[in-house]
């Protein structure tokens, strides 16, 4: 059931923000569970999905027609979604975390507000709005103008599930290391740089999860539900992304079969190729094992 008020509210002033850049509000329709709308620029048309939820906030994801056009507009959306603190912070995010195939990959980000504000202007948003070819292209921008404060942490498909049996026999799962790959990426950078204002973490467990295994400080801890929507994270997200489609690439370099993201029929499809050429053993250094695909993976088998 849709919040209708709130989701209207926010809707409305998403589509006044953009009509200040000459974007246009063409027509709006409603969704079962949320609300489209078809932006053009007289140039350029296409659709955005707007979702609220009191779980997961404000979400904006594209709907369909010029893709870059849509990219364009979920940037300015999140530029203009948060103000950016003073002083220092760092932010973290991840890539792989839902994706069958391939390592897991973090990646912390230390910015000032001159640097966030440079990361902001240039584009750099939420890798999942992006195209593989713009976030390789952001993330050697990053790389390059960033040295000393960046750090990425890339558990291999054969380190993960190493890791996850082990926290697996203490009764813990994959949110859990997950959050040692967070902390991992995080202390690197403290090595690196002064201790920030703020740590800016893309949510995915609460705070007691985490906390523990963070660095000791006075900055404060801020798990922020859509925190691309800071630069810190938003160039993390980037960061963290191009490190895994560099783990895919390895492993088809290393195979011989390509090795594709997500965790659908194509990747089943892609998993059993890896099997059928190599033997179920494969799947210890392609795939996150514990995944319900190995089963359907091998079911085929015997």
């Amino acid at each position: 059931m849709i919040p209708g008020g709130e989701l209207d509210r926010r809707v409305d002033e998403a589509a006044g923000i953009l009509e200040k850049s000459g974007i246009i509000a063409a027509s709006r329709r409603v969704l079962s569970n949320g609300i489209q709308i078809t932006f053009n620029d007289k140039s350029r048309i296409c659709g955005i999905n707007f979702y609220y939820s009191k779980k997961k906030g404000f979400s904006v994801v594209p709907g369909g027609g010029d893709s870059q056009f849509s990219q364009e507009i979920i940037g300015i959306l999140l530029s203009d979604d948060t103000e950016m603190p003073d002083g220092t912070w760092t932010g973290s995010d991840e890539a792989g975390k839902g994706d069958y195939m391939g390592p897991l990959t973090v990646a912390a980000v230390y910015v000032n507000r001159q640097r966030a504000e440079t990361y902001r202007n240039i584009g750099i948003t939420d890798s999942k709005v992006l195209s593989n070819d713009t976030v390789r292209e952001y993330a050697r921008t990053i790389k390059d103008t960033s040295n000393g404060f960046f750090s990425i942490v890339s558990l291999s498909p054969l380190n993960y599930n190493t890791r996850f049996n082990k926290l697996s026999k203490k009764g813990k799962n994959s949110l859990d290391l997950l959050a040692e790959c967070h902390a991992e990426a995080i202390r690197e950078l403290f090595k690196k740089n002064p201790e920030p204002q703020y740590v800016i973490i893309d949510k995915f467990c609460n705070e007691k999860r985490i906390s523990h295994l963070l660095p000791e400080g006075k900055y404060r801890l801020d798990l922020r539900i859509r925190g691309e929507s800071d630069p810190a994270v938003a160039a993390a997200s980037v960061l963290a992304r191009d490190a895994y489609l560099n783990g895919l690439d390895k492993i088809s370099r290393k195979f011989g079969i390509k090795a594709t993201s997500g965790s659908g029929r194509e990747t089943d499809k892609v998993a059993r190729m890896f099997v059928n050429e190599f033997g179920a053993d494969i799947l210890d250094e392609v795939a996150k094992v514990h995944f319900r695909n190995t089963l359907k993976v091998l079911s085929l088998f015997g």
